[in-house]
């Protein structure tokens, strides 16, 4: 991957602060070779410090990278993180519920099974907890499923719908599963 498009997944995922975008701005020199010279100068004079900062450098890279690459990126990350389970792993597990809103429904059993209920508590670490190791198989199918082609990430339509992706999965695979969250003395069933 590109490094300017990295960055830029990063800056709108908010994986890096706006100060530290801003920063990078003006000591990328891959940026002015990737920018055409009118975009160039319209991101390096964005006043980053404004609350349409982020806004004006999304509309300016948004030109040369392709909103569904962000997304397949973007729902990439959080499974390899999931996967992964770093000490903030529960931000990941909620932006399974947040991408499931958003109009990716095979989202759905990470996102309604798992991140719906991080939303809705006070103790992310403990909930957390008690996904695994469930979560990861969940996580590993979505996977599969972007690796072999079964769910094709197209872009953002623009439209009410939200977000197109092409879905090749077999009636099997698109029934959602059943949640289940082992408790010390319980099993909860959802």
């Amino acid at each position: 991957m590109h490094p300017v498009e990295l960055t830029f997944y990063k800056l709108v995922s908010k994986e890096i602060e706006l100060s530290t975008f801003e920063s990078w701005v003006y000591s990328e020199t891959a940026l002015e070779q990737t920018l055409s010279s009118d975009d160039y100068l319209e991101i390096i004079s964005i006043n980053y410090k404004t609350a349409s900062g982020l806004y004006e450098a999304q509309k300016v890279l948004s030109k040369y990278f392709s909103m569904g690459k962000y997304y397949d990126w973007s729902i990439r990350n959080a499974l390899c993180k999931i996967i992964e389970k770093p000490n903030d792993v529960h931000k990941y597990v909620e932006q399974c519920y947040d991408l499931y809103c958003e109009g990716f429904g095979f989202m759905d059993n990470l996102g309604l099974g798992y991140g719906l209920g991080l939303t809705c508590s006070d103790d992310f670490n403990g909930k957390v907890d008690d996904f695994y190791p469930q979560i990861i198989e969940e996580a590993k199918r979505v996977m599969l499923w972007l690796d072999s082609g079964k769910i094709v990430i197209t872009g953002h339509s623009g439209e009410y719908h939200g977000v197109e992706y092409n879905d090749n999965r077999s009636a099997k695979e698109k029934e959602p599963t059943g949640y289940k969250i082992q408790k010390k003395s319980d099993s909860i069933r959802f």
